[in-house]
């Protein structure tokens, strides 16, 4: 039977939520085939070809990375610019034996892989979905030409069940934390405070603007973990709301002599944990919309723009002319304007359309 460490399995199964892990496997997987170098990549299919996305290898080519890439992971080496066909749910091959290498594809591959210090390959190949395939690919010195022998093949075959298993868990798990990234990401770029906490005010999760307005601490702080208002009378309440016990899912803190702040909440669903998401708003703060996205979603000039925005935010017509240092009838010629370019009729009207549109807010 083909010898391989047991070692291995270990590492390969760690390296799948800790990838600092994955060169202790490549230099594992290095020491057992002896070979030059192993690298880890994910291919995805593009434009008719096989292009990596990720990669990684054992700390021995790390070092010498730089020669490596130089040809190998360029466009020049032949393994990514051949055509695509089929992708077999799983392959072990080399150059010698791959039927997609013409002639002068092998030896474009021996000279170019010399050039940067490597031999001839071989690989294990698996077929993750319709698009990505995950290779871990050996390659041996530069003079040493030998195809893949019996031996490794054979500890290839043994390696394949876990490195299959392995690697989609591997890009299950990588595209779920990307996934959550962008969600993060969006919920950010919305400017919508938003958080999530339990029933008992612990915070689990809250976005950027969330976290600018908890640190104002305008009605609601952060303490030791738990969402707390800074009035006790608020602090009730809160607990109502988020425990359930309040008749409506909205709650107003502070006002009058402080700052209003509005909390919705909605029962957070299909989750591991009983968490409540709020959404937070703060409806004395102004609002400054951008004039350049103003002027580009609704056609206007930079001027009219500006006059749009100053509107939206709650401010006058003889405000703006004010601001200027114009008349106020050139200023209401400008509203007229903008009025027609946007086809509303009223001025509030107006103010609703920006308000509903995706120009930011500064």
């Amino acid at each position: 039977m083909a010898a391989i460490s047991d070692q291995w399995i270990g590492a390969l199964y760690s390296a799948i939520d800790e990838p600092a892990r994955w060169v202790g496997l490549m230099d594992l997987l290095r020491r057992d085939f002896d070979v030059e170098c192993v690298a880890a990549q994910l291919l995805v299919a593009a434009q008719g070809k096989a292009l990596p996305v990720w990669g990684t290898r054992d700390s021995h080519s790390e070092r010498h990375g730089r020669l490596h890439d130089s040809w190998a992971n360029s466009p020049a080496n032949p393994r990514f610019s051949r055509p695509i066909g089929p992708i077999p749910d799983m392959e072990i091959l080399s150059d010698a034996r791959s039927p997609a290498y013409s002639a002068q594809d092998r030896r474009r591959l021996s000279d170019g892989l010399a050039r940067c210090g490597l031999g001839p390959a071989f690989w294990i190949s698996h077929r993750l979905d319709k698009d990505h395939r995950f290779t871990l690919i050996f390659h041996r010195t530069p003079d040493d030409r030998r195809d893949m022998e019996p031996r490794e093949e054979a500890m290839l075959a043994r390696m394949a069940p876990h490195m299959h298993q392995a690697a989609k868990l591997w890009l299950r798990m990588s595209e779920a934390e990307a996934k959550a990234e962008w969600i993060a990401q969006a919920h950010d770029a919305t400017g919508v405070a938003m958080l999530a906490c339990d029933r008992d005010l612990r915070l689990h999760w809250c976005n950027e603007p969330a976290r600018a307005l908890l640190a104002e601490g305008h009605g609601l702080r952060l303490r030791h973990g738990h969402l707390a208002a800074i009035e006790r009378h608020d602090h009730d309440v809160l607990a109502a709301l988020v425990e359930g016990r309040s008749d409506r899912g909205v709650l107003a803190l502070g006002g009058i002599d402080r700052p209003a702040l509005h909390l919705r909440a909605r029962p957070a669903r299909h989750l591991s944990r009983d968490l409540v998401l709020l959404t937070l708003a703060q409806p004395d703060r102004p609002v400054h919309y951008a004039p350049g996205d103003i002027a580009r979603l609704f056609g206007l000039t930079i001027t009219e723009a500006s006059l749009a925005a100053y509107l939206a935010a709650g401010h006058s017509v003889s405000d703006f002319a004010a601001a200027r240092g114009i008349a106020e009838g050139t200023a209401r010629l400008h509203l007229k304007r903008v009025l027609a370019k946007t086809g509303t009729g009223r001025q509030s009207e107006l103010v609703r359309r920006i308000g509903g549109s995706v120009a930011g807010a500064i």
